[in-house]
């Protein structure tokens, strides 16, 4: 921990970048389970790097499909950033579920702190530094996380579910990885619009997501890390 904050000290007084816990490549598979019962499955990916209205960015990818007998669902979420700001620049998420197709696909622009929806007239505003649900998780791995502290984020992109509220807790708790071996972890609470859910952060420099616990509407699922690869670079593409 100590060697790891003269790192950034020095990086900063250097004036370099503090490269991301994360890589083009990163995949990270999960199980879902409702209590005891496995649902599902679900894969996080880094995906590639591209151009996205002129900046640099990386895509990020969540691919998952599972639920109970009659609310079984598919979903895939793609989340393009910009890689030097960490602002989410497009957004897609695409949900079916007995049989009906729920799809949206937003423009972010954050210099004009303003988003659209593709195939819907107008603009919304919104924050300076937008994040949208997937580059949150992201945005978790690379920020400062004490425990026993409490943050205050106004960073999603659709302003009324802000702000979003994260809390530490005041203790490490130990994790299983893929691998078998047992490290300690960051408990974390996320709160939006009176909807919690937990992320549990690996306390070292991959900040590796191990398990969340997410709310839907048929209880709550928690999704446990069991496969964690870096596959080959993509090549840029939208």
């Amino acid at each position: 921990m100590l060697l790891t904050l003269l790192l950034s000290h020095v990086l900063l007084l250097s004036g370099l970048e503090i490269p991301p816990p994360f890589g083009v490549g990163e995949t990270l598979r999960y199980e879902a389970k409702l209590g005891y019962f496995p649902v599902g499955t679900a894969t996080v990916t880094v995906s590639r790097t591209t151009r996205e209205r002129g900046a640099d960015a990386y895509v990020f990818t969540m691919a998952g499909q599972g639920g109970p007998p009659g609310w079984r669902v598919r979903y895939d979420l793609t989340s393009w950033v910009d890689s030097r700001r960490f602002n989410s620049l497009r957004f897609h998420r695409r949900l079916v579920q007995g049989g009906k197709l729920d799809e949206h696909e937003y423009l972010i622009v954050p210099d004009s702190a303003r988003y659209s929806e593709i195939g819907v007239a107008g603009a919304w505003v919104a924050p300076s530094e937008p994040l949208d649900e997937l580059a949150f998780l992201y945005f978790l791995r690379t920020t400062t996380l004490e425990l026993g502290r409490s943050y205050q984020y106004s960073r999603y992109f659709k302003t009324g579910y802000n702000p979003v509220q994260v809390k530490v807790a005041g203790a490490r708790e130990a994790v299983a990885l893929p691998d078998g071996r047992n490290v300690p972890s960051l408990p974390v609470e996320l709160t939006s619009r009176g909807m919690t859910m937990k992320v549990w952060l690996t306390d070292d420099s991959r900040r590796l997501p191990v398990q969340l616990e997410v709310p839907l509407q048929f209880g709550v699922v928690s999704l446990q890390l069991v496969g964690e690869e870096q596959r080959a670079s993509g090549a840029a593409g939208r």
